[in-house]
Protein backbone atom coordinates (compact mmCIF):
# COMPACT_ATOMS: atom_id res chain seq x y z
CA UNK A 1 0.00 0.00 0.00
CA UNK A 2 0.90 3.58 -1.04
CA UNK A 3 -0.14 6.26 0.90
CA UNK A 4 0.47 9.94 -0.51
CA UNK A 5 -0.59 13.13 1.68
CA UNK A 6 -0.70 16.41 -0.92
CA UNK A 7 -0.06 19.29 1.72
CA UNK A 8 -1.74 22.52 0.08
CA UNK A 9 0.59 25.40 0.39
CA UNK A 10 -0.55 28.12 3.02
CA UNK A 11 -1.73 31.51 2.13
CA UNK A 12 1.12 33.90 2.10
CA UNK A 13 -0.95 36.24 3.96
CA UNK A 14 -1.98 33.81 7.00
CA UNK A 15 0.65 33.51 9.84
CA UNK A 16 -0.64 30.27 11.12
CA UNK A 17 0.16 26.75 9.63
CA UNK A 18 -3.00 25.79 6.93
CA UNK A 19 -3.39 22.50 8.10
CA UNK A 20 -5.62 21.56 5.30
CA UNK A 21 -4.73 17.99 3.90
CA UNK A 22 -5.79 16.24 1.00
CA UNK A 23 -4.98 12.54 1.46
CA UNK A 24 -5.24 10.01 -2.02
CA UNK A 25 -4.90 6.59 -0.85
CA UNK A 26 -3.38 4.42 -3.67
CA UNK A 27 -4.49 0.47 -2.99
CA UNK A 28 -1.98 -2.10 -4.84
CA UNK A 29 -2.42 -6.00 -5.06
CA UNK A 30 1.05 -8.02 -3.49
CA UNK A 31 1.47 -9.53 -7.06
CA UNK A 32 0.84 -7.42 -9.68
CA UNK A 33 0.82 -3.85 -8.74
CA UNK A 34 -2.59 -3.51 -10.26
CA UNK A 35 -4.71 -0.70 -8.67
CA UNK A 36 -7.74 -2.47 -6.87
CA UNK A 37 -9.08 0.59 -5.15
CA UNK A 38 -8.85 4.77 -5.18
CA UNK A 39 -10.07 6.38 -1.86
CA UNK A 40 -10.26 9.96 -1.87
CA UNK A 41 -10.66 11.20 1.98
CA UNK A 42 -10.99 15.70 2.35
CA UNK A 43 -9.69 16.87 5.94
CA UNK A 44 -10.36 19.96 7.32
CA UNK A 45 -12.83 21.48 4.93
CA UNK A 46 -9.65 21.54 2.48
CA UNK A 47 -10.55 21.07 -1.85
CA UNK A 48 -9.09 18.31 -3.54
CA UNK A 49 -7.58 18.99 -6.64
CA UNK A 50 -6.47 16.73 -9.17
CA UNK A 51 -4.42 17.66 -12.32
CA UNK A 52 -1.71 19.44 -12.68
CA UNK A 53 -1.17 23.49 -14.30
CA UNK A 54 -0.33 24.63 -17.81
CA UNK A 55 0.90 27.24 -19.05
CA UNK A 56 -0.71 29.00 -22.09
CA UNK A 57 1.52 30.43 -25.05
CA UNK A 58 2.38 33.37 -23.05
CA UNK A 59 5.61 33.34 -21.56
CA UNK A 60 6.48 30.00 -22.71
CA UNK A 61 10.08 28.84 -21.74
CA UNK A 62 12.47 28.27 -24.71
CA UNK A 63 13.14 24.71 -25.01
CA UNK A 64 15.58 23.48 -27.85
CA UNK A 65 15.60 20.53 -29.64
CA UNK A 66 18.61 18.15 -30.73
CA UNK A 67 19.18 18.68 -34.72
CA UNK A 68 17.83 16.18 -37.01
CA UNK A 69 21.58 15.17 -37.96
CA UNK A 70 21.66 14.06 -34.12
CA UNK A 71 23.26 10.46 -33.54
CA UNK A 72 20.22 7.74 -31.84
CA UNK A 73 21.89 7.79 -28.82
CA UNK A 74 21.32 11.69 -28.24
CA UNK A 75 18.16 12.31 -30.31
CA UNK A 76 15.70 12.35 -27.06
CA UNK A 77 17.98 14.45 -25.55
CA UNK A 78 16.48 18.15 -24.74
CA UNK A 79 19.13 20.97 -24.18
CA UNK A 80 17.40 23.35 -22.04
CA UNK A 81 17.71 27.05 -21.99
CA UNK A 82 20.59 28.60 -20.82
CA UNK A 83 19.28 31.36 -19.45
CA UNK A 84 16.21 29.21 -16.87
CA UNK A 85 19.18 26.35 -15.87
CA UNK A 86 21.30 29.58 -14.84
CA UNK A 87 18.72 31.46 -12.91
CA UNK A 88 17.10 28.35 -11.26
CA UNK A 89 20.81 27.55 -10.21
CA UNK A 90 20.93 30.81 -8.48
CA UNK A 91 17.91 29.92 -6.86
CA UNK A 92 19.41 26.83 -5.45
CA UNK A 93 22.91 28.31 -4.71
CA UNK A 94 21.24 31.21 -2.93
CA UNK A 95 19.15 28.26 -0.60
CA UNK A 96 22.21 26.81 0.48
CA UNK A 97 23.70 30.09 1.48
CA UNK A 98 20.77 30.38 3.60
CA UNK A 99 21.17 26.51 4.43
CA UNK A 100 25.09 26.99 5.54
CA UNK A 101 24.16 29.98 7.59
CA UNK A 102 21.57 28.48 9.47
CA UNK A 103 23.90 25.41 9.88
CA UNK A 104 26.53 27.61 11.69
CA UNK A 105 24.25 28.04 14.30
CA UNK A 106 24.05 24.54 15.66
CA UNK A 107 26.07 21.10 15.69
CA UNK A 108 26.89 19.16 12.33
CA UNK A 109 25.54 15.91 11.75
CA UNK A 110 28.57 13.52 11.25
CA UNK A 111 30.82 15.01 13.59
CA UNK A 112 30.28 12.30 16.00
CA UNK A 113 29.34 8.50 15.82
CA UNK A 114 26.69 9.14 18.18
CA UNK A 115 22.92 8.52 15.96
CA UNK A 116 20.94 9.81 18.47
CA UNK A 117 22.99 13.45 18.41
CA UNK A 118 23.25 13.38 14.65
CA UNK A 119 19.61 12.69 14.48
CA UNK A 120 18.50 15.49 16.62
CA UNK A 121 21.12 17.89 15.01
CA UNK A 122 19.20 16.83 11.75
CA UNK A 123 15.63 17.76 12.96
CA UNK A 124 17.20 20.98 14.89
CA UNK A 125 18.58 22.62 11.20
CA UNK A 126 15.48 21.23 10.38
CA UNK A 127 13.54 22.98 12.38
CA UNK A 128 15.70 26.33 12.22
CA UNK A 129 15.33 25.91 7.88
CA UNK A 130 11.61 26.18 8.59
CA UNK A 131 11.19 28.84 10.77
CA UNK A 132 13.18 31.10 7.96
CA UNK A 133 11.73 29.51 4.72
CA UNK A 134 8.07 29.75 6.74
CA UNK A 135 6.41 31.78 3.79
CA UNK A 136 7.98 28.68 1.11
CA UNK A 137 5.62 27.60 -1.34
CA UNK A 138 6.00 25.63 -4.56
CA UNK A 139 7.10 27.26 -7.60
CA UNK A 140 9.51 28.99 -5.28
CA UNK A 141 13.03 27.32 -6.78
CA UNK A 142 11.27 25.26 -9.39
CA UNK A 143 9.50 28.49 -10.96
CA UNK A 144 6.80 28.21 -13.57
CA UNK A 145 9.46 28.78 -16.21
CA UNK A 146 11.60 25.61 -15.69
CA UNK A 147 8.74 23.95 -14.51
CA UNK A 148 7.57 23.67 -17.77
CA UNK A 149 10.80 23.25 -19.40
CA UNK A 150 11.68 20.39 -17.37
CA UNK A 151 8.57 18.49 -18.04
CA UNK A 152 9.07 18.75 -21.70
CA UNK A 153 12.58 17.57 -21.81
CA UNK A 154 11.88 14.53 -19.00
CA UNK A 155 8.54 13.59 -21.28
CA UNK A 156 10.81 11.34 -23.30
CA UNK A 157 12.71 9.61 -20.45
CA UNK A 158 9.70 9.06 -18.00
CA UNK A 159 6.67 8.67 -20.24
CA UNK A 160 5.31 6.16 -22.77
CA UNK A 161 6.00 2.12 -23.39
CA UNK A 162 9.97 3.17 -23.99
CA UNK A 163 10.28 4.56 -20.43
CA UNK A 164 9.10 1.39 -18.49
CA UNK A 165 12.28 0.21 -17.20
CA UNK A 166 13.07 3.90 -16.09
CA UNK A 167 9.61 4.31 -14.44
CA UNK A 168 10.48 0.31 -12.84
CA UNK A 169 13.59 1.26 -11.54
CA UNK A 170 12.43 4.74 -9.90
CA UNK A 171 9.39 3.03 -8.17
CA UNK A 172 11.21 0.10 -6.60
CA UNK A 173 12.74 2.16 -3.51
CA UNK A 174 9.48 4.61 -3.41
CA UNK A 175 8.15 5.00 0.51
CA UNK A 176 5.48 3.74 1.70
CA UNK A 177 4.15 6.90 2.91
CA UNK A 178 4.78 10.40 2.22
CA UNK A 179 3.79 13.41 3.06
CA UNK A 180 4.84 15.88 -0.46
CA UNK A 181 5.08 19.43 1.06
CA UNK A 182 7.20 22.33 1.38
CA UNK A 183 9.42 22.12 4.08
CA UNK A 184 7.74 18.70 4.83
CA UNK A 185 10.41 15.98 6.28
CA UNK A 186 10.95 13.11 4.04
CA UNK A 187 10.26 10.10 5.80
CA UNK A 188 12.85 9.26 8.54
CA UNK A 189 14.21 5.69 7.46
CA UNK A 190 12.86 5.38 4.15
CA UNK A 191 15.06 4.50 0.75
CA UNK A 192 15.34 7.05 -1.24
CA UNK A 193 14.49 6.05 -5.07
CA UNK A 194 17.40 6.14 -7.00
CA UNK A 195 17.71 8.26 -9.98
CA UNK A 196 18.54 6.98 -13.48
CA UNK A 197 21.67 8.44 -15.43
CA UNK A 198 19.45 9.32 -18.59
CA UNK A 199 17.08 11.33 -16.38
CA UNK A 200 19.96 13.10 -14.34
CA UNK A 201 21.44 14.05 -17.21
CA UNK A 202 18.73 16.40 -18.38
CA UNK A 203 18.25 17.95 -14.98
CA UNK A 204 20.35 21.13 -14.05
CA UNK A 205 23.37 20.37 -12.03
CA UNK A 206 22.73 20.92 -8.15
CA UNK A 207 25.25 22.52 -5.74
CA UNK A 208 26.78 20.25 -2.91
CA UNK A 209 23.71 19.27 0.01
CA UNK A 210 20.87 19.14 -2.91
CA UNK A 211 19.49 16.70 -5.12
CA UNK A 212 16.41 15.12 -7.31
CA UNK A 213 14.19 12.17 -6.48
CA UNK A 214 11.40 11.10 -7.54
CA UNK A 215 8.50 9.77 -5.37
CA UNK A 216 5.33 8.75 -7.09
CA UNK A 217 5.23 10.87 -9.64
CA UNK A 218 6.77 14.21 -8.62
CA UNK A 219 10.05 15.31 -8.83
CA UNK A 220 11.40 16.57 -5.42
CA UNK A 221 14.18 19.14 -4.94
CA UNK A 222 15.83 17.47 -1.34
CA UNK A 223 18.12 19.05 1.51
CA UNK A 224 19.70 15.97 2.12
CA UNK A 225 21.00 16.84 5.87
CA UNK A 226 18.67 18.66 6.89
CA UNK A 227 16.26 15.52 5.25
CA UNK A 228 13.36 18.35 3.98
CA UNK A 229 11.50 18.80 0.89
CA UNK A 230 13.09 22.03 -0.60
CA UNK A 231 10.45 22.57 -3.30
CA UNK A 232 8.62 19.83 -6.28
CA UNK A 233 7.23 19.61 -9.19
CA UNK A 234 3.73 17.55 -9.75
CA UNK A 235 3.02 14.52 -11.86
CA UNK A 236 6.34 14.24 -13.93
CA UNK A 237 5.85 11.02 -14.75
CA UNK A 238 2.76 8.90 -15.35
CA UNK A 239 1.30 6.74 -12.96
CA UNK A 240 0.30 4.21 -15.36
CA UNK A 241 1.41 4.39 -19.07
Amino acid sequence: MTLLLLVPPARRDLPSLDLRVACIVHSYSSKGGAMNGLVFQIAGGALLMVGCAHSNSAGRAEVQTVPAGASSQTASQVLLDKSLVSHFRERAMDYMKLHDKLQSRGRRQNQGDDVVENKISQQALAMRIRAARHDARPGDLFTREIALALRRALNPELRGTAALGTRKSIREDAPATFVLAVNADYPPGAPRPSMPGNVLSILPALPKGLEYRIVDTHLLLMDTEANIIVDYILDVMCKAC
